[in-house]
């Protein structure tokens, strides 16, 4: 069911904007050159700080000492801008921001060029911790939770989404809002785009997914796991079935959400086959094998590539292609979100 947002604003909300130059946060629209092109619209509501250290070996129980470690501005939203940015495409990035480490995060956003709205929310930006066992080519990540956000947060960050969706031409929504959103944002902001004739790209899980669903999005992109958390909530049976009726089932699944919803399918499983439909069939494409650096932030890396070569062909099967390299390129470098080391 689509649950429909009303947004009263009760008192003028706390809204910001951030471009390359920090400066330009003060300006009013007219001034904004951004916004004058039509753009990429992605939304993620669970900010990151990205740790990534490098260990030459990793050693459990043991202390494990680094020379090379990396901060990045992060959060699957923010990783895909940076790669739709590297792919010299126009973007802004809406998102809640709040305590002492949002500035950090702004202007890490800005050192990419990444043009960001924000709304004060009251959560700390999140640490998230990447290990890198260079010895076993592991990538290892440790995920702090974030704090919830303040009650009227969601109401704001609809108003600017609203605000910006008459000028872009793709709303790409990426990851699991912050506690303390409701439940029926995420699918009003896709029938609010669909409504307006934009491509709509959701890659996110559960409940969210599920009620996003009638409002009919392009695409849906969780990945194998999320998937089947998400449609066959008898996981732990059916991760157990013989591996040919699995993929029946998955099938069915996704050619039921094209017949009723026109909405197409990406699954990406690490270096397994990329299942995605296309035609009315249910089709696969195996990555290239590569020793990765680093895993963290190739769904994201994916999502941009995808989108970028969708937008331009409306093809799946070049759409899945160019974002498995753009994944591939991720892989291979040691910070989340960029396409070369």
């Amino acid at each position: 069911m689509i649950l429909d947002i009303l947004c009263p604003i009760s008192r003028t909300p706390y809204i910001r904007m951030t471009f390359f130059d920090r400066n330009l946060v003060s300006k009013g629209r007219d001034e904004e050159d951004e916004l004058s092109d039509s753009y990429f619209l992605t939304i993620c509501l669970n900010p990151v700080l990205q740790k990534t250290i490098v260990l030459p070996c990793f050693k459990k129980n043991e202390v494990n000492r680094s020379n090379e470690y990396y901060l990045d501005a992060a959060g699957k939203g923010i990783i895909t801008s940076r790669v739709l940015v590297q792919l010299d495409e126009s973007v802004i990035h809406l998102t809640q921001a709040g305590g002492r480490n949002r500035e950090l995060f702004l202007d890490m956003a800005a050192e990419n060029k990444i043009p960001v709205r924000w709304v004060d929310s009251g959560s700390e930006i999140r640490f998230c911790y990447t290990l890198l066992d260079m010895e076993m080519n592991g990538t290892t990540e440790i995920v702090e939770e974030a704090a919830p956000v303040d009650p009227d947060t969601g109401e704001r960050v609809y108003k600017i989404f609203s605000e910006l969706l008459s000028d872009c031409h793709t709303v790409i929504i990426s990851g699991t809002k912050a506690a303390g959103f409701s439940e029926g944002l995420y699918p009003q902001m896709v029938k609010d785009a669909k409504e307006a004739g934009k491509i709509v790209i959701a890659d996110y899980r559960e409940d969210d997914l599920v009620n996003s669903l009638p409002a009919c999005p392009d695409v849906i992109k969780p990945n194998y796991s999320e998937f089947i958390r998400t449609f066959f909530r008898e996981y732990q049976t059916i991760n157990n079935e013989n591996p040919g009726v699995i993929k029946q089932k998955i099938k069915e699944k996704i050619l039921w959400f094209y017949r009723n919803y026109k909405t197409r399918v990406i699954l990406t499983n690490s270096d397994k086959p990329v299942y995605y439909s296309e035609d009315g069939e249910m089709k696969e494409i195996t990555p290239e094998m590569v020793v990765p650096l680093n895993t963290t932030g190739c769904g994201d890396a994916f999502t941009a590539g995808f989108a970028v070569e969708y937008r331009i062909t409306g093809n799946m099967t070049l759409a899945v292609r160019k974002g498995l390299e753009c994944a591939k390129k991720n892989a291979l470098t040691k910070r989340p979100g960029r396409l070369i080391g």
